[in-house]
């Protein structure tokens, strides 16, 4: 399938989604597709969308792209995406739908009931939850710049565990994976004070010369040339990351608004030898490889504990896109933000 990838999932999702937006810029919300949201601005498809599997939802991981709601950790002793040594995407994740609790022309709220399972054999019976809300006005960060259109949107999401479990037996936080197509166009960023100190290499291979160093952040090359992840740590405090397409003049932002209090944990996808709370990020960075040919901006929340009980977790989260009207402006923004690379 070739053309607007957004248009196309718009026709196969008819009567099945909620629609936000205007004119020049919009989304789709989707309950059956584990309430990811698909964007287009200024004519421009937004994310990565797999059509095929949007149109025939049979994978035992049905990775349609958008940006998708998950639990965490990955991997450990606590994986959610583990049974035994095999990774694993639960049905209550991959299949159940989401219902809509309420919606208006600028918001909605979906939920489900589900039974998650961990590496450890716990059941967590949850309650997953997803606010979403479409912003009129474009961030303070975007404001009075050369822009052709924005599009600016919030998610809060949340598992509430209504059985008793102990952070002994198991933890969860809530994670949103914002996935876009990659090429030879498209760097990530991050800015945040102190970089060199800020990322958390703990996943896979370190990405080595994809990195580079700036005055006030760094940049990781999200080309899919080469499967990596990084974290960014909670405790140095990054403002927001992004990502800028410069075959579209594009710039996307993604801020983590908190709740900041809760225990962060290792959500990475290896055995985390040195425990479950290792390593505490707050924002997370995937490249693919050549197969999936895609990258993902992802926000971490963190795990509540009460009187030693797992209660569960918040995230809100807002996502904004700018198309900028030359790369002139695209790379100043870049500039202004990051600085002088070191």
């Amino acid at each position: 399938m070739s053309g607007n990838k957004y248009r196309e999932l718009c026709g196969l999702k008819q009567g099945q989604a909620l629609r936000f937006g205007g004119d020049n810029a919009e989304c789709l919300l989707c309950p059956d597709m584990g309430g990811r949201i698909f964007g287009e601005c200024g004519g421009i498809s937004l994310h990565r969308i797999d059509l095929e599997c949007a149109a025939h939802p049979s994978a035992a991981f049905n990775n349609y792209g958008g940006n998708n709601f998950w639990p965490a950790p990955e991997g450990g002793r606590f994986a959610f995406n583990y049974r035994g040594n095999e990774w694993y995407v639960q049905p209550a994740v991959n299949e159940q739908p989401f219902h809509i609790e309420k919606a208006d022309r600028s918001s909605a709220l979906i939920v489900k009931d589900a039974k998650l399972a961990n590496r450890a054999g716990t059941i967590l019976d949850v309650l997953m939850q997803r606010e979403f809300r479409l912003f009129e006005e474009a961030p303070a960060l975007l404001r009075r710049l050369p822009l052709k259109g924005f599009f600016s949107y919030s998610t809060t999401d949340s598992f509430k565990v209504k059985n008793a479990v102990s952070p002994e037996e198991a933890l969860i936080a809530a994670w949103t994976l914002e996935q876009f197509e990659a090429s030879d166009n498209t760097l990530s960023f991050a800015v945040v004070p102190n970089p060199g100190t800020a990322i958390n290499f703990d996943f896979y291979e370190h990405p080595g010369e994809k990195i580079e160093y700036y005055e006030k952040g760094f940049t990781y090359r999200t080309d899919a040339r080469r499967k990596g992840q990084i974290g960014v740590k909670v405790l140095s405090g990054a403002k927001f990351i992004g990502f800028i397409d410069r075959g579209k003049n594009l710039l996307c932002l993604r801020e983590n608004l908190g709740p900041n209090e809760g225990k962060y944990f290792n959500i990475a996808d290896n055995d985390q030898p040195q425990g479950h709370f290792s390593a505490a990020d707050n924002y997370s960075i995937f490249n693919s490889d050549e197969g999936m040919k895609a990258f993902e901006l992802e926000t971490v929340g963190a795990a509540r504990i009460r009187d030693g009980v797992l209660t569960g977790s918040n995230l809100n989260s807002a996502t904004s896109f700018a198309i900028f009207e030359n790369i002139t402006g695209l790379d100043g923004f870049l500039g202004r933000h990051l600085g002088r690379k070191i």
